[in-house]
């Protein structure tokens, strides 16, 4: 019998998010960088998707967190919550939630038009330009 490993449709991806109540300074969170960066550099290298933001508001932080599968770095997850108690921060975790991205290019980015062969597009953008 094989057994493939299934993988995540392209398209979707789950979020959740630690929420700190009251925010926090920059200057707290070198250690909880630090293991964002570097869960997001093992995930790159196993071929997933997991990436970590910290997100400083007025009234509330966030480290927001993406991935193409939720609960695949438990260890992060611990890493993480275990720090947050150590700095003493109250937080609460939410979701994950899935969402999914829209369909096209990679990057999002719409196609230009093309410009008529006879050149006419250039010299207009030439005359803005000037």
């Amino acid at each position: 019998m094989n057994s493939k490993r299934q993988r995540p449709h392209a398209g979707a991806r789950w979020v959740y998010a630690y929420e700190l109540d009251p925010p926090q300074p920059e200057p707290r969170f070198r250690k909880i960088r630090a293991l964002l960066r570097r869960a997001q550099l093992a995930a790159r290298r196993g071929g997933r998707l997991w990436t970590g933001r910290i997100v400083v508001e007025t009234n509330i932080t966030h480290i927001l967190v993406v991935t193409d599968h939720p609960g695949q770095v438990h260890d992060v997850d611990r890493a993480i919550e275990g720090e947050l108690r150590h700095l003493n921060m109250d937080f609460a975790l939410t979701g994950p939630a899935r969402f999914a991205l829209p369909r096209g290019k990679p990057g999002g980015r719409t196609p230009r038009e093309a410009a008529p062969a006879n050149g006419k597009a250039r010299a207009k953008r030439r005359a803005r330009a000037a």
